[in-house]
């Protein structure tokens, strides 16, 4: 029982040619529907927004300072309206994330769990589709998202009651403890509300008690895990550092290139920081599933190995 996860969960990709395309459909359909409401928000807001000559050629410039000014000057002029913007599209675009990631993640987890499953020789839930408790888990990713928010209105409301808007400096560190303390939060419930699917699929639990289980299941596996995504957001931050200095050489050749060039550049090189990135976290996530197999196989005393050939040897 000794494979390693990171390699296993690569290994899976490659013997499951079809878990790849599935990652992007799901992904990149709610990353497209979630662009398509941005430009409906810009082209619903830039009706209503009058800006300076000024502004207008500081976004139309090269002075990045000049362009953050000119751009905080219009979102505080269009905060009313953002706002209520912003809430309308809030419903359509949760209910998107929730739609494609329950599909998504659903059919992707039982693959995946199921095919390790077969090759450590064990028997687990049937396979039923179960798409309500998917949506659940997924519901509830995005309810945490409002802990963000949360944080963050917290952080004002204190910094305002606190510096009476005469210290800056203050209340801008203020803010920042809040989000942090949100952000951390967020993130360790995120990562039991991502590990909850393998559950559904490996023990046919209701969502809750999935949960439940995968707080069960980060106690006593937390150095495997953190490994894990160490080594997993290590490959992920090599790749976008590769990346970073290549647009920054795009944005360094934008002078020689024709506009359209250097934008589709960086375009392309956006494009390959976000296949790589989805491949790794797919990766990620079937290296956790691998852990929590094993995991199973030595709660029951089989003493089974891994066998990519699909049977078990024991």
């Amino acid at each position: 029982m000794t494979a390693d996860a990171n390699r296993e969960g690569f290994r899976v990709l490659r013997t499951q040619p079809a878990l790849i395309p599935m990652e992007f459909l799901w992904r990149w359909s709610f990353g497209l529907g979630l662009l398509a409401l941005c430009f409906f928000i810009y082209a619903h807001l830039r009706q209503f927004l009058i800006l300076s000559g000024a502004d207008e050629l500081a976004l139309r410039g090269q002075d990045p300072f000049a362009i953050a000014q000119a751009a905080a000057s219009a979102i505080a002029q269009a905060m009313p309206l953002l706002l209520h913007t912003l809430a309308q599209v809030f419903g359509p675009a949760a209910a998107l994330w929730i739609t494609a990631s329950a599909l998504g993640r659903g059919i992707i987890t039982r693959i995946i769990v199921r095919r390790f499953a077969t090759e450590y020789g064990l028997t687990i839930a049937p396979d039923a589709p179960r798409w309500a408790a998917f949506a659940t888990l997924q519901f509830a990713r995005v309810l945490m998202l409002l802990v963000l928010v949360i944080g963050y209105l917290s952080g004002s409301l204190i910094a305002a009651l606190v510096t009476n808007g005469q210290d800056v400096f203050t209340a801008a560190l203020i803010v920042f403890a809040a989000l942090a303390i949100s952000g951390v939060l967020w993130s360790y419930v995120n990562w039991i509300l991502s590990l909850a699917p393998i559950f559904l699929v490996r023990d046919a639990l209701s969502p809750l008690d999935s949960v439940v289980a995968a707080i069960g299941f980060i106690r006593p596996n937390r150095s495997r895990l953190a490994a894990i995504a160490l080594w997993n957001g290590t490959l992920r931050g090599l790749a976008a550092t590769v990346i970073s200095i290549a647009g920054v050489g795009a944005f360094a050749l934008q002078l020689a290139l024709p506009p359209l060039a250097a934008t589709v550049l960086l375009v392309l090189e956006t494009i390959a920081y976000l296949v790589i990135s989805d491949i790794c976290l797919l990766a990620r996530f079937a290296a956790y599933a691998s852990v929590a197999v094993r995991e199973l196989v030595l709660a029951r005393g089989f003493p089974v190995s891994p066998d990519p050939s699909g049977t078990a040897a024991r």
